[in-house]
This record gives C-alpha cells, sequence and structure tokens, in this order.
C-alpha cells in the first residue's frame, strides 16, 4: 500500500490552463500540485499566436518577464486583406499598457509558465500519469499517479483541476469526457517556422492574414527575433494532402496566396510542415463535486480564430479565484464552480459561435468585403477586436453595420444581385440567432443554431483506458 499524501488542490495538466491555475492557487495560499506526463520542454500542436488579452494574462500570473525575455518580436499591428485587394491595418486595442501580439513556440512558451508556477509556490511534478480519481462520498476526493520511476502514488485534494486537454483523463474518470455541444470543422491547419529576412523592417511587426477563395493565409513574427510562424487555413482535408506531400502542397496554398507568398519571400531555415484536419469544437459540462475542468479539458474552439491558448489562461485564473476561498466549504466550493463554469460559457459563447462560422470554407461574402473596406478607412482598432476579445461579435458587427455594408455590395456588384441577397440573408439569420442564444444565458445548453453548430463532429476519442480508480462509478457523480 502507497502512502497517502494530501494538497489543497491537485491539478492534472501543466501546460496553460494548469500552469495558470496553479500560480493563482499558490499565490491565494493553497498548496497546490501539478502532475504532468510529459517533461518540459517539450511541444505541442497549437496556434501559438497570443493577443493582448492573452498577454495580459501571462502578466497577471507572472509570467510574462521570462517570455518577454526570449526575445520575441512584437506585434502592434494587424493587416487584413480581402480578395479585392482591400487591406485594413489596424492597430491592436490596449489592454492595460499591452498594446502588442507574440508568437511564441510552445516548446519556449510552457517551459516559461511552469517556471512562473513554480516561482509561485506551485510544486509541478514531471512524467506523472494520473491513474484514477479518487472518491469520497460522492466527491472527488484526490487522484492516483504513477510517477517517471514507476511508483504508485495517492494525492487527497479538496479539488481536482482537469487540464489536460482535449482528451482529457479527467474528463472520463468523473464522467464528463462526452461533449454536450459539439460543431464539426471545416478547415485544416497547416504550418511552419522559418527565419524571416525582414523581421527587422516595418513589415516584420504586422500580423498577417489573407483571404483568397476559400482559404485562409497568415503569417507572424515569432520568437526569438528574427523567425515567424506561415500557416493556412483552407478546407479540412487539406491536412491529409499536406501529410502525404508536404512541399507540393506548401507550394500549392502559396500560389493560391501571392500576398502571402510575397510576404514569405526569401525565408529561410524552415521547420516540417505540422498538420491537423480533426479540431471539431465542443463544450463539455466542467464542474462537479470537487472538481472542475479548465482549458481544453472543458472547452475547445476552432483554431481559425487562435483563441484556445487566452481562454486556456483565462480559465485556470478565473478558476482558482472562484474556488480559492471556498475550498474549506464543499457546498460553497460545488457553487462556486458551477457559477465559474457558467462565467466561462458567458465569456466564451460569442466566440464559439465567431470561430464556428469563421471555420466555413467559402468565398469571402460580399458584405463582409464591404466591412473590411468600411474598416479600412482608418488604424483605429476594429475588426482586431473580434480576435483581441476586447468586443463580442455582436458589438463589432451589430445589424446596422451590416444593413450599410449589404447596400454596399448591391451596389459594388459586379454580376446578379441574387447570390448578394442569398448570401447575407443566410449570414444575417445565423447573426440574430446568435445573439437571442446569448441574450438566452441557458446553462449548459445543447440547442444547436443552423449556420453555426455544424453537424456531423468528430470529438476526441476517449484516452487509453486505465484501471478502475474507485469504487464507485464517476458517471454517479458527475455533474
Amino acid at each position: 500500500m502507497w502512502a497517502v499524501e494530501r494538497c489543497d488542490v491537485v491539478v492534472v495538466g501543466g501546460r496553460l490552463a494548469g500552469a495558470c491555475a496553479a500560480a493563482h492557487f499558490a499565490r491565494l495560499g493553497r498548496r497546490t500540485v501539478v502532475l504532468d506526463r510529459s517533461r518540459f520542454p517539450s511541444d505541442q500542436l497549437s496556434t501559438h499566436l497570443m493577443f493582448p488579452s492573452g498577454i495580459d494574462e501571462w502578466r497577471r500570473m507572472g509570467a510574462l518577464d521570462g517570455i518577454l525575455a526570449l526575445d520575441p518580436t512584437k506585434s502592434p499591428w494587424l493587416q487584413l486583406t480581402a480578395p479585392d485587394g482591400t487591406k485594413v491595418l489596424e492597430r491592436w486595442r490596449p489592454v492595460g499598457d499591452i498594446d502588442y501580439c507574440l508568437c511564441i513556440p510552445r516548446p519556449l512558451q510552457d517551459l516559461e509558465l511552469v517556471k512562473a508556477a513554480r516561482a509561485a509556490g506551485a510544486d509541478v511534478r514531471e512524467r506523472c500519469d494520473v491513474t484514477g480519481v479518487i472518491w469520497r462520498g460522492g466527491r472527488a476526493a484526490g487522484v492516483r499517479y504513477v510517477d517517471a520511476d514507476g511508483t504508485d502514488h495517492e494525492l487527497r485534494a479538496k479539488l481536482v483541476v482537469g487540464a489536460d486537454g482535449r482528451r482529457s483523463s479527467i474528463a472520463g474518470f468523473v464522467g464528463a469526457f462526452r461533449p454536450y455541444r459539439a460543431s464539426r470543422n471545416g478547415r485544416g491547419l497547416v504550418f511552419r517556422y522559418l527565419d524571416d529576412p525582414r523581421y527587422d523592417t516595418p513589415e516584420g511587426q504586422v500580423i498577417f492574414q489573407f483571404r483568397d477563395g476559400d482559404s485562409l493565409g497568415m503569417a507572424f513574427p515569432s520568437a526569438p527575433r528574427g523567425r515567424m510562424l506561415a500557416l493556412f487555413m483552407g478546407p479540412a482535408g487539406e491536412a491529409s494532402e499536406a501529410r502525404k506531400d508536404p512541399e507540393g502542397h506548401w507550394a500549392r496554398k502559396l500560389a493560391q496566396h501571392p500576398g502571402l507568398a510575397a510576404r514569405l519571400e526569401g525565408a529561410t531555415n524552415m521547420t516540417k510542415l505540422r498538420t491537423t484536419g480533426d479540431t471539431t469544437a465542443f463544450f463539455r459540462a466542467s464542474s462537479g463535486p470537487g472538481w472542475a475542468l479548465i482549458g481544453d479539458a472543458g472547452h475547445f474552439k476552432d483554431p481559425v480564430i487562435a483563441q484556445g491558448q487566452r481562454d486556456a489562461l483565462w480559465t485556470g485564473r478565473t478558476v482558482a479565484e472562484a474556488a480559492a476561498d471556498r475550498l474549506d466549504d464543499p457546498g460553497a466550493l460545488d457553487l462556486a464552480l458551477r457559477c465559474w463554469e457558467a462565467s466561462r460559457d458567458a465569456e466564451c459563447l460569442h466566440a464559439w459561435h465567431f470561430a464556428n462560422i469563421e471555420t466555413v470554407t467559402r468565398p469571402v461574402p460580399a458584405v463582409l468585403v464591404e466591412v473590411f473596406r468600411e474598416a479600412a478607412r482608418t488604424p483605429d482598432p476594429d475588426i482586431g477586436d473580434l480576435f483581441g476579445r476586447t468586443r463580442t461579435m455582436p458589438e463589432v458587427l451589430p445589424v446596422t453595420r451590416l444593413v450599410r455594408a449589404f447596400g454596399r455590395a448591391l451596389r459594388h456588384r459586379d454580376g446578379p444581385a441574387t447570390a448578394v441577397v442569398r448570401d447575407a440573408v443566410e449570414d444575417l439569420g445565423v447573426q440574430l440567432r446568435v445573439r437571442a442564444e446569448l441574450r438566452r444565458d441557458a446553462f449548459r445548453s445543447s440547442r444547436l443554431l443552423p449556420g453555426s453548430d455544424h453537424p456531423e463532429p468528430h470529438p476526441p476519442e476517449p484516452p487509453r483506458a486505465r484501471p478502475a480508480a474507485a469504487p464507485e462509478p464517476a458517471a454517479a457523480v458527475a455533474g
């Protein structure tokens, strides 16, 4: 029989959400243990881009100084290019005194987050594989895990936090693995890092997005200074094509995006292509008796809007703020976690619909082109607020703005008005349904919105089977 150890909070997963939660719990005076299978630094599939609101989360958890010491290029500008050549150049809306984006490769970033969690007082244990959740009186009361030497451990805790990603073992152990809401992705992700020959020019400080046909091409200045990330998001099936013929696919995508090809001209020292075509979005029940799911373990959006990293940090901080003072009162803790989950949904739902709309592979609608033309008149923050999460989709795209853009699209059309009218009516219907759902503010709503929630999703497969962790079934205590 192994020895029993006790702590206040055990966090399973030590990357963005887990490290951030651990740092905040520790700073709030709670003994916090983090368990992660990996040894840091290690890589993780990700879009890597962080907007000002996410950088502010790094600052709050104490990681920003370490991130900046990596010598990343700061990107205070966003340029969006429509198919007709319209360019929208905007500054990011500041969050506090942060008015720039950063793109940090995950091995570099995650190591700094772990360092910050340790500096805050959290006990981060690497190469530890959690094998089950301990249950006492219908509550999650800790975990069992195996360390790097193969030794079994039992760690009792007042709160079990799952921060272990889309295929979360903790979600499985507490009976919450199956999402109550899911939406199929329409885009694949293909990316690589490279040396930027123009990193020391004004272009080298701009986040670029090119929209050509049904595809998006993007370039982000990265770390260390002089590196950049280039990626394409076309139809989901292109990820398989890229795996079969990486360089041929790369050449074809550059031909589809001549603006991005010109930006990347002369780039050297390219990494191998990374790809994924399976990024189904979902919501899981994320709180219950003695447990919570944060980051991608509880909610995942299509990476087309690059919100996963920011939301992971946000959920880590806010779950600690909600729960730290209530760990000694089970009833108060469970209520606080349920309220926290509702606040997470309110924070993320408008971005969920924005991502679902963006993941549809189709030519850019004429109304959106007109919105771009309007935004191009000034460098003030506007469209970028959707990505920066400083304003919601209804705030950036109110119905009055869409109606004005529709009128201009009819005047500027090259062909029959039928297609413009059809697309505008369909898109406006989606926007109105989104606004209605946001007003309803329903908890764990599984109602699907036509035009946003896409049918036939492919949620993550459960992790590998492990021995039973407790005599009472997890499903009996799922909240």
